[in-house]
């Protein structure tokens, strides 16, 4: 009777562990994340109760992609006079950049008044930002635009008879307000010209680099990135 007292509380122990064992196993495959590392999704694993997580840069899927594209100074509005009004705007950015404006001087100098431009970031907020043109040169702007709902000339004056002239483009790749960039994806071969970091952050420096690879993804802490060619996915995250 003692003998079969024992097997069926060892028999007991043993389904309990298993059970244990068995719900363990399916508690922690349930916990997953992105790997920054392999760039795959990873099975999580606890120790003593305490879940090891991995940084922030691992859900910036969820903050935010988009593709980038070279700095193109006519992208937006091709060369055209200048005139109080709308432009026409040629093509819509790929991506998040901040806005160009270029200034030819035709004959004698207008009064070159200036330009707003109206459109949405990459979260889809509204974004209103009024950019002064100045004499023969380019005026970049400081904030990303995803979409240009307008652009618009004011307060231009002609001198003479000839108007001057303008282009409107895309500059370095500009995150939304309160984000900024922690990966870039090559799509095809790309040339970085600048880069500025976060505060307090530095490197890796891809301007130092002879070219970004296609295939190859680059971690980092940027605030803004210029590239001169080639095609990439820039992944932001909330600072």
């Amino acid at each position: 009777m003692k003998n079969l007292l024992g097997m069926h509380s060892v028999l007991k122990r043993t389904r309990k562990n298993k059970l244990k064992k068995e719900n363990k196993i399916m508690n922690m495959s349930l916990l997953s994340a992105l790997s920054r590392i392999t760039n795959k999704v990873e099975n999580l694993y606890s120790r003593k109760g305490s879940l090891q997580v991995t940084s922030l840069e691992a859900i910036g899927l969820l903050n935010g992609t988009n593709a980038i594209t070279p700095v193109d100074p006519n992208y937006l509005v091709t060369t055209t006079a200048m005139k109080v009004g709308a432009y026409t705007i040629a093509a819509q950015p790929k991506g998040s950049h901040v806005v160009t404006v270029t200034h030819t001087k035709v004959a004698a100098l207008d009064t070159l008044g200036i330009i707003t431009v109206v459109g949405t970031d990459s979260d889809g907020a509204a974004v209103t930002e009024i950019i002064t043109p100045t004499d023969s040169a380019t005026v970049t702007g400081l904030l990303g635009f995803e979409t240009i709902t307008s652009i618009t000339g004011s307060g231009w004056v002609i001198t003479g008879e000839d108007n001057d002239t303008l282009v409107v483009g895309v500059g370095a790749i500009m995150p939304p307000v309160g984000k900024y960039i922690y990966k870039i994806t090559c799509e095809t071969t790309a040339v970085v010209a600048s880069e500025t970091f976060v505060s307090g952050s530095a490197g890796p420096k891809l301007s130092s680099l002879a070219g970004l690879v296609a295939g190859h993804a680059y971690y980092g802490s940027w605030s803004s990135i210029t590239m001169t060619s080639g095609e990439a996915i820039a992944y932001y995250n909330v600072l």
